[in-house]
């Protein structure tokens, strides 16, 4: 239930928006699982704090399937029905992926949609440079976006050189997380080594490499991270390998006790065009876990060494120097303070609120 409109700069009340948020699937579980408590409400992108301050936000939740397609291209067509009947009572569309925007943006492109789409994106400068038919659909649907946003700013500039757009297109919004959900807890830390996520973002043959025989290391990522991390542990002597348990499809709820009692997570990164790091990383500083991390331009948004250990990306020995000394791990104190400063989900509704009051006052005569 929309809750309070969000005060101006005077502290005036300003009019709720009335916002279509798109979801790669029926996320209506997910909104159920947040109201609930049963998942941090970061996996809604903001949504759930924008209803809190005030605005109108709507999804499509549908009870059973109504076309013999497949169920990526159903769900599309049910959204874009979605939006041609709502639009009306709608003033924007906000895609919370690049993937789900794809129906808003070629209604957009036919002329059969007249509200401004808003697309906060997660791999575009990825998805935007696959060769082939791939690649140019999702470069001539974003260059269709009234704004597209990205959560790391050196992503900015060379996403809007690639889609040709004039600058202000496209701008960084901070990553927030549910402090609500990831807090400290008075656990005993005895969990070893830490590493989760998943991407090709991800380092794990740097990783394994670092980490020493016998060390023990749990690790929770996909298939296609586990097979690189298992080809590296191959590669060493026996007598050189640590002990690593792969683990995958954690729910949220244990993995948050992972955090909990974790000695240190080890966030292994390499230089990649998709957002990658960044939730794994606020949550466990908003947990007070001490976190080392590879010191590459997609996180440069969110840390500060005096919270974290930082380490050059693809530097097995220093990252190994880093989970070794135990001197910096005080540091994990500062985390939750520098989360809640910054990078909460309300800090992320707000910036989202702020995109889409720009292009509402600066685009066309919306109808």
């Amino acid at each position: 239930m929309p809750g309070r409109p969000a005060p101006d700069a005077t502290g005036g009340r300003r009019q709720p928006l009335r916002v279509a948020a798109l979801f790669v699937s029926d996320w209506g579980h997910e909104f159920r699982d947040v109201a609930a408590g049963r998942v941090p409400s970061h996996r809604l992108f903001g949504m759930a704090e924008l209803a809190a301050r005030g605005h109108d936000v709507r999804h499509l939740t549908r009870r059973r399937r109504w076309l013999r397609l497949p169920r990526a291209l159903e769900w599309r067509a049910a959204q874009a029905t979605w939006l041609l009947r709502e639009q009306r009572r709608l003033d924007v569309v906000v895609a919370t992926h690049e993937a789900a925007a794809l129906p808003a943006l070629l209604l957009r492109r036919l002329g059969l949609l007249r509200r401004p789409v808003v697309v906060l994106t997660v791999a575009a400068l990825e998805a935007t440079s696959r060769p082939g038919r791939a690649g140019r659909v999702q470069r001539l649907a974003l260059a269709g976006a009234d704004a597209v946003t990205v959560f790391a700013s050196a992503q900015v500039e060379p996403l809007a050189r690639r889609l040709g757009l004039a600058p202000g297109r496209v701008r960084a919004v901070p990553l927030g997380v549910d402090t609500a959900w990831f807090r400290p807890r008075e656990d005993h830390r005895d969990g070893g080594v830490l590493s989760v996520g998943t991407n090709g973002g991800k380092d794990y043959p740097t990783l394994v490499r670092a980490l020493g025989s016998g060390v023990s290391c749990t690790v929770v990522t996909d298939p296609w991270n586990r097979e690189q991390a298992a080809a590296a542990l191959a590669q060493l002597d026996a007598g050189q390998r640590p002990d690593v348990e792969f683990r995958a499809d954690v729910p949220i709820g244990v993995l948050r006790d992972l955090y909990a009692r974790a000695e240190v997570v080890a966030l292994p990164l390499r230089e990649s065009a998709v957002s990658s790091g960044q939730t794994v990383l606020l949550e466990n500083l908003a947990t007070g876990t001490p976190v080392v991390v590879s010191d590459v331009s997609g996180i440069a948004d969110y840390v500060d060494a005096s919270v974290v250990r930082l380490v050059p990306p693809g530097d097995p020995a220093a990252l190994r120097a880093a989970l070794t000394d135990a001197s910096w791990r005080d540091r994990a104190a500062g985390g939750p303070a520098h989360v809640a400063a910054s990078f909460t989900t309300d800090h992320l509704a707000a910036a989202v609120e702020a995109a889409l009051r720009d292009i509402l006052a600066t685009g066309a005569d919306w109808p």
